[in-house]
């Protein structure tokens, strides 16, 4: 059995039902998509930093409805990238992952800048690139004029 395989394996008995998605043909660019409710982040991205994966990139995605946080792991072998999909809603605040991966504290402080979402234990949530006093967030849907705003429902299905 391959290391995302057996990563897989530990993923599936502590995440809901349907919550872990093959992609056989790595159409997407990932072997697996793996949807874990916000209150497990840590939780899973321990498992991963356990399994010997580093943490490639996070973003976040903006929906009428909520937000969606998209952290990409991957390891040194091929066809190993995992998709974490983490659903956020408006109001809502996740741990930081930076003191499991370190590098998780410059990608959080740009998804803070960019979609306004702030991060439970995250010491450092200056802007990385906007001005100091900035108070917009440019990759928000609400910001300037967008005719695309819809429910993450609408979008997937």
């Amino acid at each position: 059995m391959s290391s995302v395989q057996e990563m897989i394996g530990r993923l599936k008995p502590v995440l809901p039902e349907g919550a872990v998605t093959a992609d056989e043909d790595y159409r997407c660019g990932a072997a697996f998509t793996v949807q874990a409710p916000i209150e497990k982040l840590r939780d899973v991205v321990r498992m991963f930093d356990e399994g010997e994966f580093y943490l490639e990139t996070m973003t976040a995605l903006d929906f009428e409805d909520t937000f969606e946080l998209v952290y990409h792991f991957n390891r040194y072998e091929p066809k190993s990238r995992i998709v974490l999909r983490v659903l956020c809603g408006q109001g809502q605040t996740p741990d930081t992952v930076s003191d499991i991966f370190a590098g998780a504290a410059w990608l959080e402080r740009e998804v803070h800048e960019f979609f306004g979402i702030s991060f439970q234990g995250n010491a450092d949530m200056r802007n990385l690139l906007l001005p100091e006093d900035a108070d917009y967030h440019p990759l928000r849907k609400n910001f300037g004029t967008v005719q695309a705003y819809r429910k993450r429902e609408e979008i997937y299905g």
